[in-house]
């Protein structure tokens, strides 16, 4: 069974990261297969974290669209490159498959065939030079004539021989295959002669012994008019294959990119390919429809603009959150475990306590972390009794006596922006909303040194103005936390209204400083959502 997939909200912070891997190890230790993901790089503070309690950052997760390998119906079908055009288009006839793809002996794709491709190799086909201009076997040969060997020594592999029939005795050679009948009692001077192989067409009621001699007879119970047109079935579908092209995906491929290519081209059948090169099958347009979703639980988030590419193919089985819930909306019935606290771990190690299950002690150090995180050491106005109550038991657990100066180290680890590009910063932690038609995006970075961050001011504006442009917002917010003055300073650009009336202040050059303001969710969103109402 496919895992749980665990993930935060896009450009993680340390909540995000810590809450997925601590609610995956919870899931594990009762029994549930489930795997932690992130939908971003991770910070400098969640890396300084994860390595404090020697936890590698979750799997890289692009997106969850459904892909291939979830269709519930795949067809298996597959034509081996030596089967006989007779049996290839008796499975094509009984499958109801216009084409199939061909095969080598290793399973690999060697092209498509079609019924078309069948019909014309019948029409133009010769059976005079039958061998030596298509591709067959000896088995092919006895297959499609339903013969029976009553003497020699019957060859296999492929056929290397001339066709003839005993009409034309004068050029018949040593290693001719000859097709003949018991009324000319020719069986005896053709072994004389040496060819290779006799196709012998008789009544069933016909005797014929054997012959001491090497040479197979090939018994035939078909008259001479019925076997040759089967002889030339006997070809198998490699000495027919043309190189058209044709569109083949991968087992991995997304719906969502395949299924316009699928829809514009003429083929009807469409190889799928495993990563090892071997054909898995096939699939039709009409096999889209129906896949097996993937289960998703969403932590410290809860809006499709802030998850994961393709959360519409998923299933979201959970929802672990501290936020407001906006646009949230699910096909079916999902658990949610949300709470007014400072941050997403607060709630999971709730949910330790209620499966009665310890945390192990670096799993009880992320969360601690998280919280320590999501609060500014307590110092956020999200933060609540409940969230200072569970650090002191996870302090315990993880064995961190003094958790407020490993906090403090934790934060300022996380603080250092020098290797940082504009755009980076802006993105780090940035959230996308809309507020009363008004779409807009704040970003929140914690720093100890916010002059100079702002010595780069005329480099983020520009890429918040490129922000803006690129994504129709009407302006952009970078949210500068002093994690030590426990305030922000507020660099915006873009249409400065909703700001200016929310905070009660005027921008001076596209800045202000507003004390006390250190949470995005509880000191920043609402006041502007408030303003926006009356623009």
């Amino acid at each position: 069974m496919e895992p749980i997939l665990i993930f935060g909200h896009k450009n993680p912070d340390t909540d995000s990261i810590c809450s997925a891997i601590s609610l995956a190890k919870l899931k594990e230790l009762k029994g549930e297969s489930a795997q932690a993901c992130r939908l971003g790089n991770i910070s400098k503070e969640t890396e300084f974290v994860l390595k404090s309690f020697n936890i590698d950052a979750p799997k890289l997760l692009s997106t969850v669209s459904a892909q291939i390998s979830d269709l519930t119906h795949i067809e298996k079908k597959t034509i081996n490159h030596k089967t006989s055009l007779r049996k290839a288009l008796e499975i094509m006839t009984q499958e109801g498959f216009s084409s199939l793809p061909v095969v080598n002996s290793k399973n690999h794709l060697k092209g498509m065939i079609h019924v078309s491709d069948i019909a014309n190799a019948y029409l133009n086909m010769d059976y005079s030079d039958l061998f030596s201009k298509y591709y067959t076997t000896y088995e092919n040969l006895k297959d499609v004539l339903e013969g029976e060997v009553v003497s020699g020594e019957y060859p296999c592999g492929q056929i290397d021989a001339n066709l003839k029939g005993v009409s034309e005795y004068r050029n018949i050679v040593a290693g001719d295959i000859v097709i003949t009948t018991t009324i000319l009692d020719s069986i005896d001077n053709l072994i004389e002669l040496g060819v290779k192989m006799i196709i012998l067409c008789c009544d069933k009621e016909d005797v014929v012994l054997p012959r001491d001699s090497k040479i197979p007879v090939l018994r035939v119970n078909k008259s001479l008019f019925k076997a040759i047109p089967l002889i030339s079935q006997s070809a198998s579908i490699l000495s027919i294959l043309n190189n058209d092209k044709f569109y083949s995906f991968s087992i991995d491929d997304y719906l969502t990119d395949i299924k316009d290519i699928m829809k514009e081209s003429t083929q009807t059948n469409f190889p799928v390919v495993e990563k090892n090169g071997e054909v898995y099958g096939t699939i039709r347009t009409k096999d889209l429809i129906n896949f097996t979703r993937k289960n998703v639980v969403l932590v410290d988030h809860n809006e499709s603009t802030q998850s994961v590419s393709g959360l519409k193919d998923a299933k979201i089985v959970q929802v672990v959150d501290h936020h407001k819930f906006g646009n949230f909306e699910t096909n079916e019935p999902v658990k949610i475990n949300a709470e007014t606290v400072g941050c997403t771990c607060t709630i999971i190690y709730g949910l330790y306590k209620e499966a009665g299950i310890v945390p192990p002690k670096e799993i009880a150090g992320l969360m601690m972390s998280a919280i320590l995180s999501d609060t500014l050491l307590f110092k956020s106005p999200t933060c609540t009794e409940k969230d200072i109550q569970v650090v002191k038991e996870l302090a315990t657990i993880s064995g961190i006596e003094n958790f407020e100066s490993y906090g403090m180290d934790m934060l300022i680890a996380g603080t250092s922006l020098s290797d940082k590009t504009p755009e980076e910063i802006l993105t780090m932690d940035q959230k996308e909303f809309s507020m009363n038609g008004i779409k807009l995006a704040i970003s929140q970075v914690n720093t100890v040194d916010v002059k100079g961050l702002l010595d780069q001011q005329s480099a983020l504006e520009a890429a918040m103005t490129e922000t803006n442009t690129k994504n129709d917002y009407k302006l952009s917010v970078l949210v500068i936390t002093d994690i030590v003055k426990a305030g922000s300073m507020l660099l915006v650009v873009g249409e400065p209204t909703i700001v200016e009336k929310g905070f009660h202040t005027t921008l001076n050059n596209n800045t202000a400083w507003v004390d006390g303001v250190v949470s995005r969710k509880k000191q920043v969103v609402p006041f502007l959502m408030a303003a926006a109402q009356g623009v």
